[in-house]
């Protein structure tokens, strides 16, 4: 087990190029199984030698895994130095109780990342591969570090040349040399690289990046199974890992570990032969040629790596099961889209590289390094120029490319390999002509691997009809499937719905359709490149609209369905659920319909997902959805035309347009009545109230509400929205007791309905009566613990929401705050809330209130020009939106205004009013912010 430790001396940890040593006891596993007493007494004191010759020339102990020793050091020589002494004090300590002990090492210098007390890189890797190749007692130096230490190596000592040897990262060869001294041993065997061990593994020109807990896994299953077989789509990196697990066991194979490509093989009866190639085999032409190899195998103690198993799944299959029935010492590890079936197979899925969450829109440089997807992207950019480096600035875009490339690894090298021609943020932008961009691969490799294309062209090749029918049909999916999804999209008259459930399988275990389990019910995926290439092969079989079609009426009815559960309850949960696993796949769905003219259906999937549209954070979206679905359709539609526009003057009364959704909500007030709507007419006469009520006609807006209770079902949706807008006319009359009772009522049933959005924002409700009865604290306290539990909510699929409502508490925060005159608590607040909305919608009117709640902290403070400027820009802005003050506001506006009056001559107010009402909102929110 790896063990952090704190260092060993003063000085502070090696950065920038620094030279690793590493270093382990040779043979210890036998010794503790021989002897773990005697064992543990000399461990302890190796570990102390090994400590005090490293603390003596400032080397720092990053890491100890048992008995092994990772060490960084400032300069080479000391390093050198550091070891030279180890060896010495080991060589003349008294380890007789085991045998003797025999500690070999490694030291090498490069550039590596460092991060909460550890290091990452390939220049730790090189030098873990460097120790691998040694034997106990020698030490090992690379030929980097001897470039760098050849005037300055320790008295006495010299460097021996053991020439070019390849390590077991399967990349360049390293030239390797042995330090020599005396009282060290001189004379080793020969060194345990790729160029004396048995093998035939194809050097790599590149180094591995990551992956060290499936090779781990791995190599555990190669030890416990006679067949383990790496199963992935195209391009996840089987190959590179299944020699890579090669590598690393090579040693622990007495005859040789050996790869057989069969990718370019077009017959499975060429299989034995190939076989026999790569071991230098010679069969007889006479007989079966299976049986003639595996009569030549027999006995041998070697691992077989099969790769590219898919295309000759069934002969694969067979030679496999053959050989290893018939030769008992062997093993094989193999590669393929899917399992082969055999017999004391373990499948092993080969997954895609990790990745930073799509919320980590503001990863540094270190934070982004630490997905290994990340690390590989930035390892081969460095090799494609050498002017490339990762910094704050272009993480978030490398961390998006690495995303968007779905963390596979061939397609990640490909755009690497781009960063010669195009920063990350441009290539992060052309990424929608990754089949046209990526055509980066080397010539010498496969030709299905010299671009994304073709490899997914590969894969496409070997799917049968039937597949590729169901294959290219999916691909009208954004963002994953249900099996349902499936069905729909998919059955047909060519297909039915069994059809669909087999293909599917088959699909998955080929690799091309990934399978993710989400709670209880399974889920699908195809990687993004695979997406794009199933879509334009709709697009070839002239599929398109009628897929298209199919996608959307299954959406309408999905949400059609969820939206009346959500209504019959009041829960919205289960719609809210639904739209963040399927929001890409609803707004796909919704600009195709308006492109096809298939309004009516898209209009009809826009009025069933509204009532969670508003809660994740979209409603300027929304806005412009409904506008365009408004305008197209027919006005013969007249019932979902007023559906549509209760729910756009929802959203403009969200956003501020005050005039905008009263207008709205008039409207459809009138269709709804001739329709004879009752549920559309009860929304819309709320909204309608709710407008009422801001412009100050209060017994209108008790008369709207009055109406839509005679009308009303018994859906507890409408129930509880009734409740909110009686509660709202209450605060409006100043019943304030009356609507403080409503609002506690409200947040309590919203909380046991599990509407964590509602209930937050009925506790903002309540907060602001709570200010209006002169219970400020209180009302502080209430945002206080509503702030808190939105930033620890389930809002991370869908950060709009988290960021809208955060940004609505931190303003009416702001004003409560700066009534209590927490004059740096109610501008850190205004300016959170500020920046949060200025990021998505600058000209919002609710940006306009915080500005005033921070002006009247600019006057506060003395900054009267500043102050007067900002509340003449939102003066104006709000009165350009129709909006009106509520208590807090007005309790803000008021005092400015008097504070303004009081201390500026009337001639500077009406100047800095004049400038104020004339900025644009980005230059509001830059005199804000500054």
């Amino acid at each position: 087990m790896a063990t952090m430790n704190p260092g060993v001396t003063g000085s502070a940890r090696p950065s920038g190029t620094v030279t690793f040593l590493f270093s382990d006891i040779e043979g210890s596993t036998q010794r503790w199984d021989r002897d773990p007493a005697a064992m543990q007494d000399a461990v302890r004191r190796h570990d102390a030698l090994m400590r005090a010759a490293i603390a003596a020339y400032d080397g720092y102990v990053f890491k100890t895994i048992g008995d092994a020793f990772c060490a960084a050091f400032w300069r080479p020589e000391e390093a050198l130095t550091a070891i030279l002494d180890a060896q010495r004090a080991l060589a003349g300590a008294d380890f007789s109780p085991i045998d003797g002990l025999r500690v070999r090492a490694a030291v090498h210098t490069g550039t590596a990342d460092e991060r909460d007390g550890d290091y990452f890189g390939p220049a730790l890797n090189r030098v873990a591969r460097l120790l691998a190749i040694g034997h106990g007692g020698q030490v090992l130096v690379s030929g980097v570090t001897s470039d760098l230490v050849q005037e300055r190596l320790p008295p006495g000592a010299s460097l021996r040349d053991l020439g070019e040897h390849r390590l077991r990262d399967l990349a360049r060869p390293e030239r390797v040399y042995q330090l020599i001294a005396r009282e060290l041993a001189a004379d080793f065997p020969p060194l345990r690289s790729l160029d004396v061990l048995p093998n035939n593994l194809p050097r790599q020109l590149s180094t591995f990046v990551g992956r060290e807990a499936e090779i781990e896994a791995i190599t555990a299953l190669v030890e416990k199974n006679p067949l383990v077989t790496l199963v992935g789509s195209g391009g996840v990196g089987k190959t590179r890992l299944a020699l890579q697990v090669a590598a690393n066991a090579l040693d622990g194979w007495d005859d040789g570990t050996w790869f057989l490509e069969l990718a370019p093989l077009t017959s499975g009866d060429y299989i034995p032969s190939s076989v026999a190639l790569a071991l230098g085999i010679t069969l007889p032409s006479e007989g079966d040629s299976l049986e003639n190899l595996v009569h030549a195998l027999k006995g041998k103690h070697a691992l077989l790596i099969f790769d590219n198993c898919e295309h000759l799944l069934e002969p694969a299959a067979r030679a496999i099961s053959t050989i290893l029935r018939g030769c008992s010492k062997a093993k094989v590890l193999a590669s393929s889209r899917q399992a082969l079936g055999v017999v004391g197979e373990a499948a092993y899925q080969v997954s895609p590289l990790d990745l930073p969450a799509k919320t980590a829109t503001h990863l540094s440089a270190t934070e982004a390094l630490q997905f290994e997807s990340v690390a590989l992207f930035v390892e081969r950019a460095r090799a494609a120029s050498a002017a490339f480096s990762l910094t704050d600035e272009s993480a978030p875009a490398v961390a998006d490319i690495c995303r968007r490339l779905d963390g596979i690894p061939l397609a990640i090298e490909l755009a690497a390999a781009r960063v010669n021609l195009l920063s990350p943020q441009q290539l992060r932008g052309r990424l929608d002509e990754r089949f046209r961009l990526l055509t980066g691969g080397n010539r010498d490799v496969l030709p299905r691997q010299q671009t994304l294309r073709a490899l997914i062209d590969w894969s496409h090749d070997l799917l049968d009809g039937r597949e590729r029918t169901l294959f290219r049909r999916l691909g009208i999916f954004v963002d994953g499937f249900a099996l349902e999804g499936a069905v729909a999209v998919g059955s047909g008259e060519d297909l039915d719905e069994l059809d669909v459930f087999d293909l599917l399988a088959s699909l998955v275990d080929k690799s091309l359709v990934l399978a993710e389990p989400l709670a209880e019910v399974p889920r699908y995926q195809l990687l993004e490149s695979t997406r794009a290439y199933a879509s334009e092969k709709l697009d070839d079989a002239g599929e398109r609209d009628l897929i298209a079609g199919r996608h959307l009426r299954y959406l309408r009815d999905r949400f059609a369905e969820r939206l009346e559960e959500c209504e019959r309850t009041a829960r919205a949960a289960g719609l809210a659920a639904a739209l963040k696993i399927d929001l890409e796949d609803v707004r796909s769905a919704l600009e195709g319909a308006l492109a096809r003219g298939e309004v009516v259906d898209g209009g009809e999937l826009l009025a069933s997902v509204y009532i969670v549209w508003q809660s994740i954070g979209l409603e300027a979206e929304g806005i412009t959805r409904c506008q365009a679905y408004l305008a197209a359709i027919p006005e013969v539609e007249s019932r979902l035309r007023a559906r549509l526009s209760i729910i756009l003057a929802i959203f403009l009364d969200e956003c501020g347009d005050r005039a905008g959704s009263l207008e709205r909500s008039t409207y459809a007030v009138e269709r709804a009545r001739e329709n004879g709507d009752a549920p559309s007419l009860t929304h819309a006469l709320c909204i309608y109230a709710s407008n009422l009520m801001l412009v100050g006609r209060l017994d209108d807006a008790e008369h709207a509400l009055a109406q839509a209770e005679t009308v009303s079902d018994d859906s507890a949706i409408l129930r509880i929205t009734l409740l909110g807008h009686h509660a709202g006319l209450s605060y409006a009359r100043r019943d304030l007791d009356a609507a403080a009772r409503m609002f506690e009522q409200l947040r309590k049933e919203h909380r046991s309905l599990g509407n964590i959005h509602s209930e937050h924002r009925s506790a903002a409700g309540l907060a602001e009566i709570e200010h209006a009865r002169g219970r400020t604290q209180h009302a502080v306290a209430i945002l206080h613990e509503t702030r808190a539990a939105i930033r620890d909510g389930p809002y991370e699929a869908v950060p709009g929401a988290y960021k809208e409502l955060l940004a609505m508490v931190l303003h009416n925060l702001a004003g409560y705050l700066v009534a209590l005159d927490d004059l740096p608590g109610a501008a850190a607040a205004a300016r959170e809330s500020i920046g949060i909305y200025a990021a998505r919608e600058p000209d919002h009117a609710t940006i306009a209130v915080a500005i005033e709640h921070l002006a009247l902290v600019f006057a506060l403070q003395g900054d009267l020009e500043r102050a007067a400027t900002l509340e003449a820009y939102a003066d104006a802005e709000l009165q350009r939106h129709g909006s009106t003050r509520e208590f807090s506001e007005t309790t803000t506006h008021d005092r400015l205004a008097a504070l303004l009056r009081e201390t500026r001559p009337t001639e500077e107010l009406e100047r800095l009013t004049e400038e104020g009402a004339a900025l644009e909102p980005e230059a509001a929110i830059a005199l804000a912010l500054r």
